[in-house]
């Protein structure tokens, strides 16, 4: 008898554990935005340079560089109104090499490189500034807003 229960109350420990809240942002496919980072001759860029988010959704920032040069994504208010669940940095074969947890303030891409950035916004605003922090390169118009309903 003993044996019994104790395997009923095992197995209600295995179900319990293996529920999900409907609302459990780590189960759901995230929404995916590409920010392309790139210049010509005569600027430098964020495409698009505006986007909209949706508090409590779950987004996978894809941040593609397609220049020669490294740039940046930072943007102090933007980071405060996020919650960053992780980095993944992947390999020119598409090969996961890195995942970064915590506090992200900035994501710095190499040339021709990819880093996806998976959030979760919790906190609206209008036109939050964002920008390429690399010297000269906010000054050549890489710049960009962003808006959390």
């Amino acid at each position: 008898m003993k044996s019994l229960r104790f395997l009923l109350s095992m197995s209600a420990l295995v179900l319990a554990s293996s529920a999900y809240a409907d609302g459990d942002l780590s189960r759901v496919d995230p929404i995916e935005v590409i920010i392309e980072m790139g210049h010509t001759d005569k600027a430098m860029w964020f495409e698009p340079a505006h986007i909209e988010l949706v508090t409590g959704k779950a987004y996978k920032l894809v941040l593609k560089n397609v220049d020669s040069v490294k740039h940046e994504f930072a943007g102090p208010e933007f980071v405060g109104k996020v919650f960053t669940r992780k980095v993944e940095i992947a390999d020119a074969a598409g090969k996961m090499i890195a995942e970064v947890k915590g506090t992200v303030t900035e994501v710095e891409v190499g040339p021709g490189g990819v880093v996806e950035w998976f959030i979760v916004p919790v906190q609206t605003g209008e036109n939050i500034p964002i920008e390429c922090a690399i010297k000269g390169h906010k000054e050549a118009g890489m710049v960009g807003t962003i808006t959390i309903k």
